[in-house]
Order: structure tokens, then C-alpha cells, then sequence
């Protein structure tokens, strides 16, 4: 069976947050994602819980992703409905399916851009233990600024939880060493552009899964598309 190549992470939708900014730059960055073999993309927009509730951005998100089917045609990926969840407290008390990729439990969590407490572990684990989402850490490389953050993520990673790498930081010698150890250190290792526009944060699939080739194996990049499958297949058809 052929596995899909599936970007995790994209800001692809039009005029949503500090990604595309209208449907044209969204059917370039998808033709662009096509170009790389790219099968499906997942429309991670940011979630911030202290900017909207959870029903308005959905809706928001919504009429985002009708307008860009309007436009689409059958020779581009397919776009799944999701959400860069930005940490918040109480998180794990929530309702957060709606912010899942569409039909799954697989909740893309980002984290503080600062020392992590004990708390925030620990509402991290009850997302995964006690709810039961498919939690996936995104850009876990991003946090690893001090001792204390590695450590923290370490102990993360013992949980049945993936780490999602963005190419970009496969792709530039300052990081490139940290995000291979990332993915082999995950449970589930997992990759992602991170796109945001044509330009600066461009479609990069392509680039990173060639040095994830060179680096680890066809093996390992076979391993990460089947996790991609895994988190984005529908709970109803999930074995």
C-alpha cells in the first residue's frame, strides 16, 4: 500500500491568522506543497483560549476552509481542519475535540516559549493518560533553549505522545543536529513545514524528509509516514 505524505503543520488558510493572507497566496502555497508529493495538509491554525472561545474559532475556521475549497481543484492536496492549540490553563478540563484534526483525538499542543513548570507537565500527561488525546508536542525544538525545558521534555517523551519537528530546522545547520535527535528520541516521530507563506516560512517538506533520508534511513522517514497516517486516520476507521 502506498503511504500519503502528509504535512502536519501549515498555516494554510486564508486571511486566519499570521499565515496566508488570501486564497490566492493559499492555492500557490498548496500547488507548491503538490509540487513536493505532498498528498495532505493539515490546516493548523493557531488557537489562542484567551483570544476567542472554542465554537467561534471553528466557525471562523470553517467559512476559512469553504472559501478555500471554492477554489481548489482535484489536482491539490487535501486540507484537514485542525488547530495549533497554544497551552492554556485548565487546558485538560476542556472539551478540545473540536480543535483535533477533523475526526480524530489527535490534539497538535504547542507549548510556553518559557520554562516549563511542573504543572504544565503534569497537564500534559492528564491530556494523554486522562483524556486520552493523541497529543503531538509541535516544534518541540523550538523550547529546548535551557536545561531545564530538555529535561522536562525528556520526561514528556515517555508518554505515548509524538514530537513533531518542523523541515526548516532540519534544513539549517544551528539545529539540524537537535531536530534528528528529537525525532530519535520520540515515541512517535513526526514532521511538519510549519508553512506560512510563499516566502519566508514557505512549503519545505520536500527538503526535510531529503535529509531525513540522508541522516536516518528510508526506514525511519517509512516510520514517520505511518505515524502521519496514524494521527490524521478517522477514530471510526482506526483499527
Amino acid at each position: 500500500m502506498q503511504l500519503k505524505t502528509i504535512d502536519l503543520h501549515s498555516h494554510i488558510l486564508p486571511d486566519f491568522d499570521d499565515g496566508s493572507q488570501s486564497v490566492e497566496i493559499s492555492l500557490a502555497m498548496l500547488r507548491r506543497e503538490a509540487e513536493q508529493g505532498v498528498d495532505v495538509v493539515c490546516a493548523t491554525s493557531h488557537y489562542y483560549a484567551h483570544h476567542e472561545g472554542i465554537d467561534a474559532f471553528c466557525a471562523r475556521r470553517a467559512e476559512a476552509l469553504e472559501r478555500l475549497s471554492a477554489a481548489m481543484t482535484d489536482d491539490l492536496p487535501q486540507v484537514l481542519p485542525a488547530a495549533e492549540v497554544t497551552y492554556f490553563s485548565h487546558m485538560e478540563e476542556r472539551d478540545l475535540e473540536p480543535l483535533c484534526i477533523r475526526d480524530t483525538r489527535t490534539l497538535m499542543l504547542e507549548m510556553p516559549f518559557t520554562d516549563w513548570t511542573d504543572l504544565q507537565v503534569e497537564t500534559v500527561e492528564a491530556l494523554v493518560l486522562d483524556r486520552r488525546y493523541d497529543v503531538v508536542l509541535v516544534h518541540p525544538e523550538r523550547f529546548c533553549f535551557s536545561k531545564s525545558n530538555k529535561h522536562k521534555l525528556k520526561q514528556l517523551a515517555q508518554l505515548p505522545i509524538g514530537l513533531q519537528v518542523n523541515a526548516g530546522s532540519l534544513l539549517r545547520w544551528g539545529t539540524r543536529r537537535l531536530a534528528l535527535d528529537l525525532l530519535q528520541m520520540a515515541h512517535m516521530p513526526l514532521l511538519g513545514s510549519d508553512c506560512h507563506n510563499l516566502t519566508s516560512r514557505p512549503p519545505n517538506l520536500k527538503e526535510g524528509r531529503k535529509v531525513v533520508m540522508q541522516k536516518l534511513g528510508e526506514d525511519f522517514l517509512t516510520k514517520i509516514d505511518l505515524n502521519g497516517e496514524w494521527v490524521t486516520i478517522p477514530t471510526t476507521e482506526a483499527p
